[in-house]
């Protein structure tokens, strides 16, 4: 699928499994919203943990020693400290993304962005570009932090799909200018491992769907750290 292969290009995590690394100390800010609270809350999972938890445990697995940040807290594991907010935007995600860094200080930034964007058909075609403009704010406030942002989710709703698979479509381009300079961002594509029959409501995973996303963000922060991007904190 040409798809597939344009983001293999830019250095998007498809189904690679990479050795896990050990002995890091990771502060991880998990950043996103999506329609009702956000795939960063965990909406729709039993426990409110999403894919934060699984992701937790993947990487202490490997013997590092993991800090989940942030302002928010849903779930019920040890750590469920997150960037999550209600029905938020890319524009309202991206300030609240400048706020948190100086704060929080992560060298781990997973961000799910655009989806509400999508739901409300809020200039859509432009989305992708703002996008961007949020990834490079996270940058500017701090070049020792690794950026793992995802593809958006399949959606049962026939038109808000339609406009998801566009946006999908415009990554690989639009991010190219991260892969250029060397920035330290990393394109992972949740899209692959989740279907519309793994949506609990239409827009957020079940359970078994949250434990896919965790992988595939586990993939990608190893594919960083394979890069020389896991910065110490």
């Amino acid at each position: 699928m040409p798809f597939k292969h344009s983001l293999l290009a830019v250095g998007l995590t498809l189904f690679l499994s990479y050795a896990g690394f050990s002995g890091k100390n990771l502060k991880i800010m998990p950043l996103g919203g999506t329609r009702s609270t956000s795939l960063t809350y965990g909406t729709a999972s039993s426990d409110l943990n999403g894919y934060r938890a699984t992701l937790d445990l993947l990487l202490a697995g490997d013997g590092n020693a993991v800090d989940m940040v942030g302002s928010q807290k849903s779930g019920n594991f040890t750590d469920p400290d997150h960037e999550g907010y209600l029905g938020f935007i890319i524009s309202q995600i991206d300030a609240k993304g400048i706020a948190a860094m100086p704060v929080q200080q992560p060298n781990i930034l997973t961000l799910a962005a655009g989806t509400n964007d999508m739901l409300q058909n809020v200039a859509p075609t432009d989305a992708p570009a703002r996008l961007v403009t949020a990834i490079q704010d996270i940058l500017d406030a701090s070049s020792a932090t690794l950026v793992v942002v995802t593809t958006l989710l399949p959606n049962g709703n026939a038109a808000v799909n339609t406009r998801v698979n566009t946006f999908n479509a415009a990554l690989p381009g639009v991010l190219q200018q991260f892969t250029d300079s060397g920035s330290p961002v990393i394109l992972v594509d949740a899209h692959a491992v989740v279907a519309v029959g793994d949506l609990a409501d239409g827009t957020h995973p079940n359970d078994a769907g949250y434990k896919r996303i965790a992988k595939v963000f586990y993939d990608g922060i190893q594919e960083g750290f394979s890069k020389g991007w896991i910065f110490d904190v």
